[in-house]
């Protein structure tokens, strides 16, 4: 890319001022660098969730993005901020397994432990450790700086996995799937860790009071008002409600079970 591409998602939220700091840092350490947010909205501490909007937006950025995860419980403690490579470009995460909810072990190419390298601000603060080491470890890089010159290389670190649906063969050639609600998006719709396998069909989907029998192929094949269940942009069962919110009204919510018969 002939201009420097950042990404910022924190769970910093939109109310304070600490996204403006961390992109004025960037503005005048690389005033070059383009910036895009992926996210700010996400739930303190939340780092599952992080990984799952993350995983959702930086497979469409273009090879040498610089990717900066800041959703990071432990900041001041001794956990390790990382820098890595994977796919061509580098992400900024804290060492608290972030990174494995949005890359695959074999893409990661090398990883450091960032100390040094970067024009941190000073005095460091110990709880903002996004303006004061991120966001100038993001403009080094976004510079030309090299991964080995933010600090030494590193093989062990933290590393969370997607949570995997447990599969049960049944008789008749069924087979049974059970999985949960990974994330309830802004319109209230349930996005579920099931992945539509084609070689199968759906036989029924259960979720908290709800079951389907078929899927929807768009929200607006259901009447307004009723719920239904389709594959979503990425792939996965979502559960959703024409023209409304279906955690709201059937209290569905985060981690909330699901569970599918298929038959192939």
């Amino acid at each position: 890319m002939t201009q420097p591409l950042v990404t910022l998602l924190t769970d910093f939220g939109l109310e304070d001022g600490y996204v403006a700091a961390m992109k004025g840092v960037l503005a005048t350490q690389a005033p070059d660098a383009r910036v895009v947010d992926i996210c700010h909205q996400i739930p303190p501490q939340d780092v599952r969730r992080g990984g799952f909007v993350w995983a959702s937006a930086v497979p469409f950025f273009p090879p040498g993005t610089i990717h900066v995860a800041v959703v990071d419980p432990g900041v001041g403690s001794r956990r390790r901020i990382l820098a890595a490579e994977a796919g061509g470009s580098l992400y900024l995460v804290p060492d608290n397994g972030i990174l494995g909810l949005v890359l695959k072990r074999k893409e990661v190419r090398r990883v450091v432990c960032v100390g040094r390298g970067a024009n941190f601000l000073e005095p460091l603060s110990s709880t903002f450790h996004g303006r004061d080491i991120f966001a100038p470890a993001a403009a080094y890089l976004a510079r030309g700086g090299e991964l080995q010159g933010l600090g030494n290389a590193v093989r062990r670190y933290a590393w969370l996995s997607a949570v995997r649906p447990s599969r049960r063969s049944l008789p008749g050639g069924r087979l049974r799937v059970k999985g949960e609600v990974l994330y309830v998006d802004r319109f209230g719709n349930a996005l579920t860790n099931l992945v539509l396998d084609p070689s199968v069909a759906l036989e029924e989907l259960h979720c908290g009071e709800l079951s389907f029998t078929s899927l929807a192929v768009t929200y607006a094949s259901v009447p307004k008002g009723r719920p239904l269940v389709l594959v979503n942009s990425a792939g996965h069962l979502e559960v959703a409600l024409r023209d409304g919110s279906v955690a709201e009204r059937y209290g569905i919510e985060v981690g909330a079970p699901v569970v599918a018969l298929w038959r192939r």
